[in-house]
């Protein structure tokens, strides 16, 4: 079978590349031919930095320009829709596939008569909606672009979602079902960390450090509980160094920041006896099943797709920074509830490993090929 699969931004390195890499993997060890749809990027360094060596050699590969806006921060949204749509049909046309699999926006999904499956993290990325409900300027700005959503939607045969919390949401925002299918975390890659037996009195939390991911109440958190170390790790764009500068003057002296990725300072949950995690309404949370993998105790708000992830046997839930506080004070004083927390986060963090992700992808594949 002749797979398309359409992201463009393969560049971004987060989740979703996650996402795209182990469909790649998939496919080919099943024995499909698959072709890579993207705007252009750095092969190795991609290749380095998701330790998947030899990858786009096993597949063929189409690229084309980087988006570059033409008309300045003007119409941002539209500039890229109009140039992907372009682009991305223009490729598209060019060979014939059996199926198309998109594991970006749905926006990106091609015109074609071809079966398309969807992998979904948001419904979609209109940021001013969430934040100015309201405003009618904002729900005129975005009218021709949920038109366009929703025409994307209809060509797609398969949605699946990055967790139950997100199938929920597209049920809500697209009137469509779709199936389960957790992203492929790295577990193995923090494994050799969840033996770890002694840890130090360190909390810890990863993550873009943009206001999403509430990093102040990480801040407060440490406040209240003065004797624990707190450490953030994440990377840092300018668009948003206001924000973490008022965050980080602010902090107490128990708190520390490292701006670079974890893959360089991965060591650090090894000597953590707990992950927090703030953003609620996350639609899932990578960053926890990969500190559970390395034996952290997670402490994540009950809300979206970490609930998924842990329950109690594994971990700790909360809805009030008093809670979480407690929580962290209990960790601290009952080592035995700790190690006994640990090695259970770290079993069940394999539920979200890649081959887990992999397995499940092939079927999907097997299905197409039936039909």
């Amino acid at each position: 079978m002749k797979i398309l699969l359409v992201h463009p931004r393969l560049s971004v390195k987060g989740g979703g590349e996650r996402v795209a890499i182990h469909s790649i993997m998939a496919a080919t060890r099943s024995g499909h031919e698959i072709s890579l749809l993207t705007e252009e990027l750095d092969e190795a360094g991609f290749e380095d930095f998701y330790g998947c060596s030899g990858l786009f050699n096993k597949i063929h590969r189409s690229y084309y320009p980087a988006f570059k806006p033409i008309f300045g921060p003007r119409g941002l949204l539209y500039q890229r829709l109009i140039y992907n749509w372009f682009q991305i049909r223009r490729a598209a046309s060019v060979e014939t596939y059996d199926l198309v699999l998109s594991t970006q926006d749905i926006a990106y999904v091609p015109s074609t008569r071809v079966p398309a499956v969807q992998y979904c993290y948001f419904t979609e990325y209109f940021s001013h909606r969430a934040t100015h409900q309201a405003s009618p300027t904002w729900r005129i700005y975005y009218r021709p672009a949920t038109v366009y959503y929703f025409d994307r939607v209809r060509r797609v045969g398969t949605l699946l979602s990055v967790s139950d919390f997100t199938r929920g949401v597209v049920k809500n925002n697209w009137g469509r079902d779709s199936s389960t299918l957790y992203p492929p975390c790295p577990v193995e890659d923090y494994s050799e960390f969840g033996r770890v037996q002694f840890r130090e009195n360190l909390v810890i939390t990863i993550g873009r450090l943009v206001p999403e991911k509430r990093l102040s109440l990480f801040v407060d958190l440490a406040r209240m509980v003065p004797r624990t170390r707190f450490v953030a790790i994440g990377s840092l764009s300018d668009m948003i160094s206001t924000y973490f500068e008022r965050v980080r003057q602010g902090a107490p002296g128990n708190v520390s920041f490292v701006l670079s990725p974890l893959r360089k300072v991965k060591d650090v949950l090894g000597r953590a006896m707990a992950y927090v995690h703030c953003a609620e309404n996350e639609h899932f949370g990578i960053t926890i099943v990969e500190a559970m993998a390395a034996g952290c105790v997670p402490i994540v708000h009950d809300s979206g797709g970490p609930r998924e992830i842990v329950n109690e046997d594994v971990g700790f839930r909360w809805r009030d920074l008093r809670t979480a506080a407690d929580c962290i004070s209990k960790l601290s004083h009952d080592d035995e509830l700790r190690q006994r927390l640990s090695v259970a986060a770290a079993a069940r963090a394999k539920r979200f490993s890649p081959e887990m992700f992999e397995s499940k992808m092939l079927k999907l594949f097997e299905y197409y090929e039936r039909r």
